[in-house]
């Protein structure tokens, strides 16, 4: 049967009708003086109905969740991203979408989405980009499973500016001050506490300190190697629930050799102070154990026990534990340590991040930019362009 066609109407002999079937089957109707101006909206139609994702069959009736839950069900996937998949599914998904057949999804629904998870949501730039990104790449995959025929993220702009990222990233950063960083590592619980040295001092991720073993530290070369992370992402018996794991900083390249980065020696003091009080536990010697060394450190068990009680009692004001990572990269980049060597250290692929998260977090730098210029704009400073015969 024709998907679109022209035929006189029913109510009005005098008149022309148009009739198609939309992504969902049903037909519709327009009607038109002339056989003219019906042939014009059929064009028109058409065109629309081509560019749109087409309910060739039972697939493309699936709700959007559905799709999204199959796609964040491939074999490929890690646990610890299945687990990200599932949260937005359940946040930011099912409670817009609904049971909207994926197939009947346009351009107009995803800036709906995007605007009613700035306004309702209050998601920040950087959590709707992200988001928009994960969405999008799941109708690839739907177009290249014949799901639906075309994306409709394509054809959409403003879902998340990258520029306002950032400014709302510094608008909000959480610049944590030396005094303020020494008074958390005090108050740390002792058996901790050479932990957040290491993330302070190191700038390791908290998987990465809670997975530091003694073969790791090079106390001689003044070097720590980084190539194992604490995750909560292993396979358990049900399937249900996340298992605790000790795996390589890449999960999908055991070959990755990891990173080396400089020990500084008031950290090492801290490492060693900490191995002649504590130990090591298991064959892997970790440093960092549960409490009960039974096993490895929970994140459940780091945050309110570790973490909030080092914040409490150094009285210092709530900031994630990413902090004193922010802390690390801001002071290198503070001291002129080059850009490459900064980003090797923390594990980054490139510079960009550097430039665009760190380097305004330290205090200090708004009085180094107007110290800077007020002593130049002062008769009698010296020019670099004239000294070096510039223009």
């Amino acid at each position: 049967m024709a998907r679109a066609w022209i035929a006189r109407s029913a109510d009005d002999t005098k008149k022309w009708a148009t009739f198609w079937y939309g992504p969902a089957s049903r037909q519709r109707r327009e009607t038109f003086g002339t056989r003219t101006r019906a042939g014009s909206h059929l064009d028109r139609g058409r065109k629309e109905l081509d560019a749109a994702p087409r309910l060739d069959d039972r697939r493309g009736k699936e709700s959007v969740a559905a799709v999204w839950d199959r796609w964040t069900n491939r074999t490929e996937l890690e646990n610890s991203t299945r687990k990200q998949y599932r949260s937005i599914q359940r946040t930011t998904l099912e409670p817009f979408f609904k049971a909207r057949p994926i197939a009947l999804l346009k351009e107009a629904d995803i800036e709906q989405w995007l605007l009613w998870m700035e306004r309702d949501r209050k998601l920040s730039a950087r959590t709707r980009r992200q988001r928009f990104s994960f969405f999008s790449g799941m109708l690839d995959w739907a177009v290249v499973n014949d799901i639906i025929r075309l994306n409709p993220c394509k054809k959409v702009r403003g879902a998340g500016s990258r520029a306002k990222e950032i400014r709302e990233h510094k608008s909000s950063a959480r610049r944590l001050t030396t005094r303020e960083v020494l008074a958390m590592l005090d108050a740390a619980p002792p058996r901790y506490r050479a932990m957040l040295w290491l993330m302070a001092g190191c700038g390791l991720r908290p998987g990465e300190a809670m997975a530091v073993s003694r073969d790791q530290i090079d106390f001689k070369a003044e070097t720590l190697h980084i190539d194992f992370q604490i995750t909560e992402d292993g396979e358990t018996e049900s399937g249900k629930n996340s298992g605790i794991q000790r795996r390589h900083v890449k999960a999908r390249d055991e070959g990755e050799p990891g990173r080396t980065v400089p020990l500084p020696p008031n950290v090492a003091f801290e490492l060693r102070r900490h191995i002649k009080n504590h130990g090591v536990w298991g064959p892997e010697r970790l440093l960092f154990p549960n409490v009960t060394r039974t096993g490895y450190l929970y994140a459940s068990y780091f945050y309110p026990r570790i973490w909030m009680e080092a914040l409490g009692k150094g009285r210092v004001r709530y900031c994630k534990a990413h902090s004193l990572r922010h802390y690390y990269g801001s002071r290198l980049l503070y001291a002129g340590v080059p850009e490459n060597d900064v980003a090797d250290w923390m594990g980054h692929s490139s510079t960009d991040v550097l430039r665009e998260h760190y380097h305004y977090i330290f205090e200090g730098a708004e009085q180094r930019g107007r110290a800077a210029i007020a002593t130049m704009l002062v008769p009698g400073a010296d020019d670099p362009a004239e000294a070096s015969g510039g223009a």
